[in-house]
């Protein structure tokens, strides 16, 4: 099984035409070293393995294996991090350690391309409704400056505690973030420091298991044709007191 290992991690180097100094630069060891792996002499580390699959862009089964799954669950190849209800308190547990993300499951969306520090979330709760319902999954990206977010942005916020899905508001107070909510029943806002705030990303898309219900759907539409009548009404009566106090003049 080394020969077999040391056949492929050959192999591959070959096809990218890498040097096997630029390899062991990668590992962090000397070239004589890993030319000993490469050469059947040495045995290779579950660390080297994980840096190599990455280097190459290939699975690990597929360098201690051979399988024939090549693909390697990466950004660059489409795939997105996501992070489950169940795995929010590890996720802020972990959220330092290096290559966490390698804990969770990794998807492709159809028609959606990731970017670096994209992440799928699960959330629950009633705080924003109707905007997010419990279950949805938001395609959430990564705002290193808090200060170009719009005021009124879908926010996801990861705390020392918590994560939170609310809408930023802008205000003066530097060493706080205020959230506020869209369910009518919940319209508390949130204060929180800015010291206990590892993270905000901006909510990019979501992705909902919920269909709207037919009589749902007519009855929105009632209330925009409603609304439409209402705002020519009002455009009649301004229009007609610019009349009366022309001739009034």
């Amino acid at each position: 099984m080394k020969q077999e290992i040391s056949n492929r991690i050959k192999e591959l180097r070959k096809m990218k035409g890498f040097s096997q100094k630029h390899v062991a630069e990668n590992l962090f060891i000397s070239q004589a070293a890993y030319s000993l792996i490469e050469n059947s002499q040495n045995g290779i580390v579950a660390e080297h393995v994980v840096k190599l699959s990455r280097l190459y862009d290939v699975t690990t089964d597929y360098l201690l294996k051979g399988d024939k799954n090549v693909i390697s669950m990466t950004r660059a190849n489409g795939f997105t991090p996501f992070i489950k209800l169940s795995a929010h308190a590890g996720f802020i547990k972990n959220y330092h350690q290096e290559d966490w993300e390698n804990n969770y499951e990794w998807f492709r969306i159809p028609g959606f391309n990731p970017t670096q520090n994209q992440r799928l979330f699960e959330v629950e709760g009633e705080s924003m409704l109707p905007t997010i319902l419990p279950g949805d999954i938001l395609i959430c990206q990564t705002q290193k400056k808090i200060e170009n977010i719009l005021d009124g942005s879908l926010v996801l916020v990861v705390t020392t505690d918590a994560i939170i899905i609310k809408r930023l508001k802008v205000n003066s107070d530097p060493e706080y973030l205020l959230l506020e909510n869209d369910n009518e029943n919940q319209l508390e806002s949130l204060k929180i420091e800015r010291e206990n705030v590892r993270e905000v990303m901006m909510v990019r898309g979501k992705i909902t298991g919920v269909l709207v219900p037919h009589h749902t759907i007519t009855s929105k539409g009632r209330i925009n044709a409603l609304e439409d009548a209402l705002e020519l009404l009002k455009k009649e009566v301004f229009r007609l007191n610019k009349k009366i106090i022309a001739l009034s003049n």
